[in-house]
Order: structure tokens, then C-alpha cells, then sequence
């Protein structure tokens, strides 16, 4: 295990530059002015001026601007989602100046790099078209760049082709005329100007209305990530976009603008039969196009020849314009013979949905998104890197009963009973026995029996796993058990694209001494080791922090063990703790950044016994030593801000933005799912039959690390679900029971069952305990204890809805005791 001082060198708030936002409202009402000038700010951190398009800062964050720059929620507020997609939220916003309504595109910046967000709002701003989404303004922020643009209440034309095959069936090809030729419209005006836009589908296409068969319906072409500016007759070869969209020549990494006129044929083809006309290359390379008998011959035509293969022979986006079908607005239709025709052909349709996100990217999104709108509602303090603050005990630790929502909307009532009615329940009580089991450093098999998911999680967030363990470098063995005991753990830095840091808890103390007129703080200045050797240290007192513990113990363990003052006679402030996040990279895993997150925690000498007082110095303010509990000696001296800061211990915090820290996906995207199934011997096409799951579904599941898929010593795949329960106890034996659950649609359900949670793979047992005690149970983390035994219960049972798989079912059972803060 690492020594504190290997994880931060010479201060624990050291001189070296955190992350930051120097434009951060204040931590609230800090206690010791002048020491401890906490600042939080914005997970968005944005850098437009008032009422225009932002500038982009040197360091594509927008981490600097004067304070006449504005952020995006003091411009617009912010309402519903409209829609999302794989690279970013589309939000309904209001202009609070003038109340007029637009759209706010939120680019997500883990998937997709800053540069080319940039790229896209200088491309939407130089354009202007009836049928190009109209900008009005990019905000750099800190987790999303935000682009502002008109809004479109009537979905995009996937929404809108859905909705009409649900509700009147097929859509007759003389009502989407209209659409067809705005969409040629739109191509054809960036052709003119030299752009390719190369995702050119129906999810880029808004409607003003959510009827497209009404003539008055207005499409606009939307997401210009992947559009470029390109020469007359260039050749380009990135392959962007989406597959199933793709003309022959993409696939050959040889293509030019006629890809975006093949795009809206398979729209087209999508429009009038409910269907792609593809399924994958081969069909795209090979497959003969046939349209329904009931399509006029016009109509099919004008789709053929856009669906064209020989890239020479296709329409270009002038000749679509001009094409009969598109150019003769006094086509009738034969009503009779179309309606029999339709009624004929009704059949199945494609899930014509592409590019949705997945449930981990939404949750992600989401929850920066909830940090913005508390920070800017004025309650950073409860939700930054800067200031969560603990929560103030409650009725939850006094009351018999009490009532939360969850994250889905649920009404989850929970009551304390004696342990006398728990046993009338007919509960397994031994379960909640805590006389037996392992202690905390020995867990059960995790996320390190399994180093290839390990090690693709590295892989896809562009970290070269094969670095570990080279030279000074530590292995990936290493890594993964020290994520599995609580020492780190891996997290998504969501203010950069696909950026994983290692992550680790840290509490410090800044102690004073009442009445003192100078605010001197105690400072470690030297240590002593056991064989004689001496170092400087110019640090406050600090540790890491162990998973079982709560802030309130890991600073007791600060007094007692290293500073040998009994934590009785400190008075801590556990209510304004400060929280800060410094980064630096570490030569002991290669690639991989660190990120330690500390909390810094002030406290006032209130020792009344004299010989105790001149133990640490007092009331004389000299130097004072104590020896720790691995027999090195520290040295302490009490120092001004002034002299602290000439040794470079900085004790004024700086501003800091609100956290841009996620949890990170762990399990695998839906094609390496598959392919880790089938080299383990799962026939993955029985995935999505009725029944069973689908790949997508499971997919999600592994991603959000609500189970495991992991290799038996045959090479089979075993699904794992890991879960933590707790058994939380107050006044003796009361015991902490979720009792009730009421749907949002108002639906009842008796629950009686312990709290408890999935656990991550990537998330020690303790730390899973900690969210349920913090976000579940919305109890002050410094009011629950948790005991280091932890009992552990494992069954194996057929996986129902997964074909070819068994399934581990792994129990933790953790106890933790309710006491005074």
C-alpha cells in the first residue's frame, strides 16, 4: 500500500495547479476566514459573451473568461429532453430575456473530442438554409459544449415514421413528397458550398410538426459532427457515420459527396416500406433494391437511381432536385389502387431507431446535467468537488419512518423494526447475524479474476494496458486489486473525451487553536523514521482514506495514530468540509492519470489539561513532536498562513468547478459482447428471440456494471450479479427495512427487505455500501459506522432470459451501526 506521502510528495495542498474555475461561487459560510476560502463552480464552465457565440478558450475547456462572460443557464433556462442521441442531449431552453424557446444541443465531450464539437458549431453558424437547423450560439462548458439552435417540437422523421405506421399504417408515397424534397434541398445547398455532411438519416432530420405527411411540414437537417469541407471532385476516406447508411464506396474508404444522395434513398426506401433495404455490407455491395408494387413508378425510380452502387451512375444532389417525382407538383395519386395495395403488403417493420445511447450514457449525462441545475440554483455547496457538505441528521436517524424517492421516480418507504418483528417476517436471520465472516482485505473473487474486461476498459479509453508492468511501472494485477480493495478507483473525467483517471480519497486537517489572533495551523515539517533517516515534509496532516470509513473516522485516525491527540479534544467541523481535486500523472501506471480527492476537514484544539496542551505546543505555539503507529516520529509547528505558504503549503483552497468525475463503463458495447460469447462457446443469435434478452439489453447491463461477465476455467462465460445489502442498526437492535414501494403510476408493493444495491465490478464492497448509506438512504455518511466483517453468500442458478449462460449470485451482506456524528 502506498505511504501518503508517495501519493502527494510535499504538501497535502500542495503547489501544484488543481483543477479549477476561476469564475466559482463561494463554499458556504466557511468557519475559519482567511485559511479556508473554498470556492465551487459550474460542471458547465462557459465562455460565451452575452447574448453571442462563444469564443473558443486556449484550452478548450473554457476554463478562463472575465465575469461579463455568461454561462449558458443565465442566458436560457433549461427544460425537458427532447431527445438523445450517442453523442449528446437535446434539450428544450428558454431565452430569459425574451422568453422565445429554442433548442440546446449538448454534446457530450467523453464521446466525442472537443476539436470536433468546434468543428460542427463553426460549420452550423457559417450555413443558412430553410431546411439546415438555424444556430444561435455555442456555449464552451465544462462537461458539454452547448450549441443553441432552433427548436422543432415534432420529433425527427424516425418519431415521425413510427408514430404513423402505429397509428394509420404504411405511408403512401405521394404524402412524403414534400419531405423528400426538402431533404434533396438540404443536401444539394451544402454540395454547392463544398460540404459533405456523411450522416445524413432520419434521426437527423427534425419536423416542425409530428405529422409528416401534412404539406405544411418542415424538416431541417440537424448534427453536423461529421461534415466537412470538401474540394470539387476530392476523395475522402474517414469512416464516420453510421454503417447501415453507407453507400458501397464508403466501405472501400474511397468516397466523395454522392454518399449523402444514397443516404436519403435508404431514408426513402425507410419512408415508404417501413424498412431498411439493407442489412449489412454484403447486402449493401450486392442486393438488388425492390420497391413495393403499391409505390408509384416514379417514386421508385428517383429511389433506385439513389440507391444506385456505381457511384458514377447515381443521381448527384442537383439531378435529385430536378427529378420528375420531386420537380411535378401536379401528380395525382390513385387512391383506390394505392389503398388495396398498402393493406396487401402491411407486415413487420425495422426498429429504425440507430443511434440511441445506451442507459449507462444516459445516467451519465443525467447526472452531470443535475449538477449543473444545483449549482446554478445556488446549492454547489451540496453537490461540488468543492463543498458536498454533509447531511444534517434527520428523521431518518431519529424518526420511526420515513419516505424517499428514487432515481426512476418510486416512493420507497422505510420504517425501523425491532429485531423481534423482523424474525415474525420470516426472514433468513442468520443473514443478519454479524458473529461470522471475512474480514474487509479478503473479498471474494472480483473484477481482478477476470483481467481481460479489466484490461478492455483501459483499452477503450485509449490506455496501452501493455505498458503495466514494465520498468518502475506496477501491473495490471496491481491495479485491478487495488480497485478491488478500496485503495483507487477508475472513474471518467467527463470534461475530456474518453479520458479514465484513477481516483483516490484523501482526508486532511487543519487544526487551530482557539482565540488565536494569528490563525496559526498545525504543519507537519519533518518525519523521522525508525532507522534514522530524515525528510522534509511541509504538509498538513492527512492520510488516505479506507473504504470502510466515513470521513468523521479517517480524521479521528489522523489524531490518534499520527498526531497521538485524543480525538476527544479536537472539535471538528464535519458539516463545511471542503472537497478539492488535485491531478498529476502517475509513473506507476503509464497512460493513466490520478486524480486525488481531498477533503479537507477543520478542527479547534479544545484541550483543558495543561500538560496535555504542551504535548502539541500550546499555549506557547513551539514545535512539538509525536511518534506514529509505525514508529516514525513527525514533527509539527504552528504557522501563519504567511509561513505556511513560504514552505508552499497552500491553505487557501482554489476555486474549484463542480466535479466532472462519472462513474466509467465497464462491460462491452453489443459487438464485442458478441464476440466475447462466441469465442466462450454462446450462441449469441439466440439473444433477442422471445423471451431472452437482447444483446443491446445485456450490453447496457454489463455497462452500468450491474453484472459481470466473466471466463470459467473452461473458457465458458458465467454471468454474475454482485450485490450489497445492508443491515443497519440503531438503538440496540432496530433494524433499517425498505418496507414499501409506490410506483409512480401510483402501484403499491410490499417489499420487507434489507437496502441494498447492486455492486459494480470496478467498486469496492465498501464504497457500494457508501452510495446506498449516501444516495439511496440520503443519510449523513458520518452518522453510519460499518463493521470490517463482512458476510459473504454465493449461489449458482440457470440465467433465465440469457441463453447459454449460468448465473453467480454473489451476496454481501454488510453491517454498519447508526451513532452521533
Amino acid at each position: 500500500m502506498l505511504r501518503p506521502e508517495e501519493l502527494l510528495g510535499s504538501s497535502w495542498i500542495s503547489h501544484r495547479s488543481p483543477r479549477i474555475s476561476p469564475r466559482a461561487p463561494a463554499v458556504r459560510k466557511p468557519p475559519m476566514k482567511g485559511f479556508l476560502k473554498g470556492v465551487v463552480g459550474g460542471c458547465l464552465q462557459s465562455k460565451p459573451p452575452p447574448g453571442g457565440t462563444a469564443a473558443p478558450s486556449s484550452d478548450a475547456t473554457g476554463a478562463a473568461g472575465s465575469n461579463k462572460d455568461m454561462r449558458l443557464l443565465e442566458e436560457y433556462s433549461v427544460g425537458q429532453t427532447l431527445g438523445e442521441g450517442a453523442f449528446g442531449v437535446v434539450s428544450n431552453c428558454k431565452h430569459r430575456a425574451t422568453g422565445v424557446e429554442y433548442a440546446v444541443k449538448m454534446v457530450d465531450k467523453v464521446e466525442t473530442p472537443v476539436d470536433q464539437i468546434k468543428k460542427e458549431a463553426a460549420m452550423l453558424e457559417s450555413l443558412d438554409h430553410p431546411n439546415i437547423v438555424k444556430f444561435h450560439g455555442v456555449y464552451y462548458e465544462r462537461c458539454f459544449v452547448c450549441i443553441v439552435m432552433d427548436k422543432y417540437s415534432g420529433g425527427d422523421l424516425v418519431e415521425g415514421l413510427q408514430k404513423h405506421l402505429k397509428e394509420r399504417g404504411q405511408i403512401n408515397c405521394f404524402h412524403v413528397v414534400h419531405v423528400c424534397r426538402q431533404m434533396g434541398a438540404s443536401v444539394e445547398y451544402l454540395h454547392q458550398r463544398g460540404v459533405i455532411h456523411r450522416d445524413v438519416k432520419g434521426d437527423n432530420y427534425l419536423m416542425d410538426r409530428r405529422d409528416m405527411t401534412d404539406p405544411a411540414c418542415k424538416v431541417v437537417l440537424t448534427d453536423f459532427g461529421t461534415a466537412c469541407n470538401v474540394d470539387k471532385g476530392e476523395r475522402l476516406s474517414a469512416a464516420v457515420g453510421t454503417k447501415i447508411f453507407w453507400p458501397p464506396e464508403f466501405f472501400d474508404k474511397n468516397y466523395g459527396v454522392k454518399v449523402d444522395v444514397w443516404a436519403i434513398g435508404v431514408i426513402m426506401y425507410g419512408l415508404v416500406t417501413g424498412r431498411f433495404p439493407f442489412r449489412d455490407e454484403a447486402d449493401i455491395r450486392a442486393k438488388e433494391v425492390k420497391i413495393p408494387k403499391r409505390v408509384h413508378p416514379t417514386c421508385e425510380e428517383l429511389i433506385k437511381k439513389m440507391l444506385e452502387k456505381k457511384e458514377a451512375l447515381r443521381l448527384d444532389s442537383t439531378q435529385v432536385m430536378s427529378h420528375p417525382w420531386l420537380s411535378d407538383g401536379s401528380k395525382k395519386e390513385d387512391k383506390t389502387q394505392r389503398e388495396s395495395e398498402t393493406a396487401a403488403e402491411e407486415g413487420p417493420t425495422d426498429n429504425l431507431r440507430l443511434d440511441d445511447a445506451n442507459d449507462g450514457i444516459k445516467e451519465r449525462r443525467q447526472e452531470l446535467i443535475d449538477r449543473l441545475n444545483k449549482e446554478h440554483e445556488g446549492r454547489s455547496a451540496s453537490a461540488s468537488r468543492g463543498g458536498r457538505v454533509a447531511a444534517a441528521p434527520s428523521a431518518h436517524a431519529d424518526g420511526a419512518k420515513f419516505t424517499l424517492k428514487d432515481k426512476a421516480g418510486n416512493k420507497m418507504v422505510y420504517e425501523w423494526w425491532d429485531m423481534a418483528k423482523a424474525k415474525r417476517s420470516g426472514w433468513r436471520i442468520h443473514e443478519m447475524d454479524d458473529t461470522a465472516g471475512p474480514s474487509a482485505t479478503s473479498e471474494t473473487k472480483g473484477i481482478a479474476a477476470n483481467l481481460e474486461t479489466f484490461q478492455l476498459m483501459l483499452s477503450e479509453h485509449n490506455i496501452d494496458a501493455n505498458k503495466f508492468g514494465v520498468g518502475q511501472a506496477k501491473s495490471l494485477t496491481h491495479l485491478a486489486n487495488e480497485v478491488e480493495g478500496g485503495a483507487a478507483r477508475l472513474m471518467l473525467d467527463a470534461a475530456e473525451h474518453k479520458k479514465l483517471v484513477r481516483v483516490c480519497d484523501l482526508v486532511v486537517l487543519v487544526l487551530q487553536s482557539p482565540n488565536d489572533p494569528d490563525k496559526r495551523v498545525i504543519i507537519e515539517t519533518e518525519e523521522r523514521f525508525g532507522d534514522g533517516r530524515t525528510r522534509a515534509t511541509n504538509r498538513l496532516p492527512g492520510t488516505k482514506k479506507e473504504p470502510y470509513e466515513n470521513t468523521r473516522q479517517t480524521a479521528h485516525r489522523i489524531l490518534k495514530d499520527f498526531m497521538k491527540i485524543d480525538p476527544k479534544d479536537v472539535n471538528l467541523d464535519l458539516v463545511n468540509i471542503v472537497r478539492v481535486e488535485e491531478e498529476m500523472e502517475s509513473p506507476s501506471f503509464p497512460g493513466l492519470t490520478s486524480v486525488y480527492r481531498k477533503e479537507i476537514v477543520e478542527g479547534t484544539i479544545s484541550i483543558k489539561n495543561p500538560d496535555a496542551l504542551a504535548k502539541v505546543g500550546l499555549p506557547s505555539f513551539s514545535a512539538w513532536e509525536a511518534t506514529d503507529t509505525s514508529n516514525n516520529t513527525k514533527i509539527f509547528n504552528w504557522m501563519t498562513a504567511k509561513e505556511a505558504e513560504e514552505r508552499k503549503v497552500k491553505l487557501s483552497p482554489e476555486k474549484q468547478e463542480i466535479s466532472t468525475l462519472v462513474k466509467a463503463p465497464i462491460g462491452y458495447g453489443e459487438e464485442a459482447l458478441r464476440a466475447q460469447l462466441t469465442k466462450c462457446g454462446v450462441d449469441a443469435s439466440k439473444f433477442g428471440t422471445p423471451g431472452m434478452k437482447t444483446l443491446r439489453e445485456f450490453s447496457a447491463e454489463l455497462i452500468k456494471g450491474e453484472s459481470t461477465l466473466l471466463q470459467d476455467e473452461k473458457g465458458g462465460a458465467i454471468r454474475v450479479v454482485d450485490v450489497v445489502v445492508m443491515v443497519v442498526k440503531r438503538k440496540g437492535d432496530e433494524v433499517l427495512v425498505q418496507t414499501e414501494q409506490t410506483s409512480a403510476d401510483g402501484k403499491k408493493m410490499v417489499l420487507n427487505r434489507l437496502p441494498g444495491a447492486k455492486r459494480r465490478p470496478d467498486e469496492n464492497q465498501f464504497l457500494s455500501a457508501r452510495r446506498i448509506i449516501r444516495r439511496q438512504l440520503e443519510i449523513d455518511e458520518n452518522q453510519v459506522e460499518f463493521d470490517v466483517k463482512v458476510k459473504n453468500i454465493e449461489e449458482e442458478k440457470s440465467s433465465s432470459g440469457y441463453p447459454g449462460l449460468k448465473t453467480v449470485y454473489r451476496k454481501r451482506i454488510i453491517f454498519a451501526t447508526l451513532v452521533q456524528a
